[in-house]
């Protein structure tokens, strides 16, 4: 075995693991190592078959161990921890927001400094591509904005037209009202006037029209 070769060691997990979802069937973060007990546990028996429990045996050697791809790991949680990388080290982005992951990435790629649990590359493509597809959003949304203040000012103005439309009706229809209502009173008034001419008394006499 090499100097720097890390020994190959099983996956430790606890008892029962694969029977229950809350142990980790088909659930990869709950599947954690736990001590096992009971008198007859077959782990604890280190009983053939069955899992196998945390021994000194399994440790590796004091060089190689904790290291990651054969580099000492340094756990970045912001820029300031870009400082401590050096040479025979490697970063790993610990859990942090989207915000601190992008000004982590693009300071990594102006470094060149590679990191353990990120591809910075295809990492700053992805964000490229959500924020224009935010920016055609943004544009689709403002333009729907646009459109619909174009449509309401044309509804509004066609209200405007079709007020002053009935407002210029109302007026023609009141001033012919009142040219008829005056024709009537002046109808009437001749009226008046001819039943007043022919209401008088004619003078009757035995002339038969030769004369009053």
């Amino acid at each position: 075995m090499m100097a720097n070769e890390k020994k190959r060691t099983p996956k430790f997990k606890r008892t029962d693991f694969s029977k229950y979802s809350k142990l980790g069937v088909r659930r990869k973060k709950k599947q954690v190592y736990r001590k096992a007990k009971g008198i007859d546990n077959k782990i604890k028996l280190k009983m053939k078959g069955h899992l196998r429990k945390v021994m000194v045996g399994f440790k590796n050697d004091n060089k190689t161990r904790g290291l990651v791809d054969g580099l000492e790991s340094i756990m970045i949680f912001n820029v300031k921890d870009f400082d401590k990388i050096t040479v025979g080290k490697i970063g790993i982005i610990g859990k942090v927001g989207m915000k601190k992951r992008i000004e982590i990435a693009k300071l990594a790629s102006e470094r060149n400094i590679k990191l353990y649990n990120l591809n910075v590359n295809k990492f700053l493509i992805g964000v490229k591509e959500i924020e224009i597809a935010k920016e055609e959003k943004k544009v689709e949304r403002e333009g729907k904005k646009k459109e619909k203040e174009r449509a309401v000012k044309e509804a509004e103005k066609k209200a405007e037209e079709e007020k002053k439309k009935a407002d210029e009706s109302e007026k023609k229809e009141s001033i012919e009202d009142k040219v008829d209502e005056k024709e009537k009173v002046i109808e009437k008034i001749k009226d008046v006037n001819k039943k007043g001419e022919s209401g008088k008394k004619e003078i009757q006499t035995n002339n038969y029209g030769r004369g009053k």
